[in-house]
């Protein structure tokens, strides 16, 4: 065999690979710079496409207060809520004190407190924490509604 035809071959080999490598390399850089940018965007409670799940835990329930913006509580959540024609046992979710008018609400669930269903008012299209509040299922107990 020619050696100079073998060089040539595996110069070639070593190209094709190291720009094979470059690609991997760059596509990951970019998925990093591009994907995990927060904030661009103002997630909306309801959305079926969210990563995380919808549950919360006691002590973000108790650290929400009234007049924050939507977009503070989604990120201290780190989850988008659910509509209420998504929440599982929609029987709670008529256990809730009336709506705010002028508000949109989504659902979570307590992760410490199972059986438990918060649901979070929104003024629209200000975006402001209306209201707060959670239901136990039975419904032995009153809603407790905290802002």
């Amino acid at each position: 065999m020619d050696p100079d035809l073998y060089r040539r071959r595996q110069r070639r080999r070593a190209t094709i690979g190291w720009s094979f490598l470059g690609l991997v390399v760059a596509a990951v850089a970019l998925g990093v710079i591009f994907g995990g940018s927060e904030g661009h965007q103002r997630p909306t409670p309801g959305r079926s496409f969210q990563i995380f799940s919808s549950a919360m835990t006691a002590e973000q329930y108790e650290g929400l207060h009234k007049g924050e913006s939507e977009q503070q509580v989604l990120r201290a959540l780190k989850s988008v809520g659910l509509g209420e024609e998504e929440v599982e046992g929609a029987e709670l979710s008529g256990l809730f004190p009336v709506q705010p008018e002028g508000s949109t609400c989504a659902f979570w669930t307590l992760s410490d407190a199972p059986g438990h269903l918060v649901r979070l008012c929104f003024s629209d299209p200000e975006g402001v924490l209306l209201q707060k509040s959670v239901v136990v299922s039975g419904g032995e107990s009153a809603p407790k509604t905290l802002v």
